[in-house]
């Protein structure tokens, strides 16, 4: 019964995110790569098409300008060395082609979300809103791809300054957030937490108003509190972990509940609290493996608490084979 419980937990968690992808992505979009792109190239409907999608689907883009895909378009733009922002004619584009890279950003693949923000141009984007995204997404790339920390801040500015289009969105969060890591990876500890704790009180406005996905904001609050504990500041990282728990709790749901554990646990056993900091990591571990998260569990496992492990073995080793009893 708990084993079902914990597995439905999963199976709602997992539609909930495929329906959020799939709101962020629906079809109906147009787009203009006409057939001129293609034949400067000298190419045919099929050799573009090669290793991308179906000759078909070329011919629906030049004759009836839809895309289903963007990652199809993006490859055909790669192919033909056009930007993306050459061919979407929906004024919805913006949308569509960033949750792609918010997506690779949220997970920390800068690689990818700076392969697909470069077939951007920036300067067809026409609203604040959409270029404040933009200056947020190019200062982590900034940050962590091309290791230029005062180009990340200035980018960081930009959004917070001249292209916020509210009091308080989940961009200023961000960005926030963005340059207190500039300037903890410039050794000013005092500026990094201002604008860390900026971030925090910013986020915890947006989550409030209830007008973004809990599943984007979990992965701004888990970020947050990795910069507290990388600061030392374990007690603003605790109250925020049981707080994000307690939220997720509510919902129903156990995404990135292993990774808070493990931040949880990171924290007491800075505060020399052993024995609660070992029991949250094995729950880690169990939690990471329902959600399917392998490369934490077997840290854990493996590395972390490998010494714990071999001891529990090497003391159950000694009543095989015996008659056990549990109560």
């Amino acid at each position: 019964m708990i084993v079902d419980y914990k597995y439905n937990m999963i199976l709602r968690l997992y539609v909930k995110h495929v329906n959020y992808r799939e709101s962020l992505y629906d079809n109906g979009d147009y787009w203009g790569l006409d057939q001129k792109a293609r034949k400067d190239k000298g190419m045919s409907q099929v050799q573009l098409a090669e290793g991308i999608c179906t000759q078909a689907t070329i011919s629906s883009i030049e004759n009836q300008n839809t895309c289903s895909s963007v990652d199809i378009l993006v490859n055909l733009c790669q192919k033909l060395d056009l930007k993306i922002t050459d061919v979407a004619k929906n004024t919805r584009y913006g949308d569509k082609v960033f949750s792609y890279i918010e997506d690779d950003m949220r997970n920390h693949l800068y690689a990818d979300a700076n392969r697909q923000i470069g077939r951007i141009d920036c300067k067809k984007l026409n609203t604040r809103y959409m270029l404040g995204k933009y200056h947020c997404y190019r200062g982590f790339i900034e940050l962590y791809i091309n290791d230029d920390i005062d180009e990340a801040i200035f980018n960081f500015n930009l959004q917070l300054t001249q292209y916020s289009a509210d009091e308080f969105t989940f961009y200023q969060a961000w960005s926030n957030l963005g340059i207190g890591l500039a300037y903890q990876k410039l050794g000013k500890l005092d500026r990094a937490e201002g604008f860390i704790d900026s971030s925090a009180k910013i986020l915890a406005k947006v989550k409030k108003a209830g007008k973004h996905d809990m599943i984007v904001i979990v992965d701004l609050y888990v970020d947050i509190i990795a910069a507290y504990a990388e600061l030392g500041k374990y007690d603003r990282a605790l109250p925020l972990i049981h707080e994000i728990l307690h939220e997720l709790t509510e919902q129903d749901l156990i995404y990135k509940v292993d990774v808070l554990a493990e931040l949880e646990s990171k924290c007491l056993y800075a505060k020399g609290q052993v024995v609660q900091a070992t029991m949250k990591q094995f729950a880690a571990m169990f939690i990471a493996e329902l959600r399917g998260n392998t490369e934490l569990a077997e840290k854990i496992l493996k590395r972390n608490q490998s010494h714990i492990v071999e001891m529990v073995k090497n003391e159950l080793a000694k009543s095989e084979g015996h008659p056990t009893f549990v109560k």
